[in-house]
């Protein structure tokens, strides 16, 4: 089925939240007497705990029934009304991603230890894959180059220096709307929204322009997953289902193919533009953006972790 398809022809309407937590806390605690269908199994979750995608996407079937009438005459068939599905929207499985998140532990760093990243880059003809270790005080850096050699070298002195980006990330409004205001303002100066709409990509629709800019920051942070304090990642899934216009694909893909559950923005001349998440445990897996002109670009995160030296992984 179509992404068009699974938008049902417009956004899908916003569940109310605080009911659907609810509803979710009382599946995990097992006080839920609504029956839950689990994701598939999987064999190890990296990092992070998972819980499985509960809810049931279509309509289920009509019954029918047989009623044997008390004359004795012959029995009458009855047809109850289908089942309503429950109605999966990007706000309920954001909501399921911060809950999960909310229950992640918490991980302590050294200045000393090095973060490690390996992650995709499409239409790369050297290095369509690549590692890299960052050391938590931003002062060296290692990338493992297309001949396998590992080439260590100074940090990155900019904006993009991982001890600069921790602090930011643990500096970061713990609630929601807050949260959103923050990256909606730019508040880190980093303008993410050129990502997404503007210079050299085409315009975003008037008046959208601080919504780029907060659902471009909110996933550009996301890929430091590992390291993210649990209420500030809960607070990054529940700030983007504010986003207004936000869509949910049950059926998108990483651009190297991996199942996953798109949260979707649409910028319209800007294009389509996808936060993806892992469908059991709403693990972060990458992003994708799709031009109008047919052109996917992207990349999605294989592994991440703390590790005590270059070269070593989680």
């Amino acid at each position: 089925m179509t992404v068009l398809n699974r938008l049902r022809e417009g956004i899908p309407p916003q569940q109310d939240v605080g009911a659907e937590r609810n509803r979710l806390l009382a599946e995990i605690r097992g006080e839920s007497s609504v029956p839950v269908r689990l994701g598939p199994a999987r064999p190890k979750v990296r990092l992070r705990r998972g819980l499985a995608l509960a809810g049931a996407f279509g309509l289920a079937a009509a019954v029918t029934v047989t009623v044997a009438r008390l004359d004795g005459g012959p029995k009458t068939p009855v047809t109850r009304p289908p089942v309503a599905a429950v109605q999966v929207s990007a706000a309920s499985v954001l909501e399921k991603a911060a809950l999960v998140a909310e229950k992640s532990k918490v991980v302590a760093w050294r200045p000393e230890q090095w973060f490690y990243l390996k992650k995709t880059q499409p239409g790369s003809p050297v290095l369509p894959v690549y590692e890299l270790w960052t050391r938590m005080d931003g002062e060296r850096q290692a990338v493992r180059e297309a001949d396998g050699k590992l080439r260590v070298g100074p940090g990155e002195k900019g904006p993009m220096n991982p001890a600069k980006t921790q602090r930011k990330i643990e500096n970061l409004p713990s609630d929601p709307g807050a949260m959103l205001e923050h990256f909606r303002e730019d508040a880190d100066g980093m303008r993410f929204g050129r990502t997404i709409c503007g210079d050299p990509s085409p315009p975003c629709p008037a008046g959208t322009e601080k919504d780029v800019e907060a659902y471009a920051a909110l996933r550009w942070y996301m890929e430091y997953g590992p390291l993210i304090p649990p209420d500030k990642a809960a607070a990054m899934y529940r700030a983007m289902a504010m986003i207004p216009g936000i869509q949910l694909d049950e059926n998108a893909t990483t651009t190297e193919g991996r199942k996953g559950i798109g949260v979707v923005f649409d910028a319209g001349p800007g294009g389509k533009h996808y936060t993806i998440l892992d469908p059991v445990d709403y693990r972060y897996l990458g992003v994708k953006d799709l031009t109008r002109s047919g052109r996917v670009v992207g990349g999605s995160v294989l592994a991440s972790g703390l590790v005590d030296k270059p070269g070593e992984t989680p």
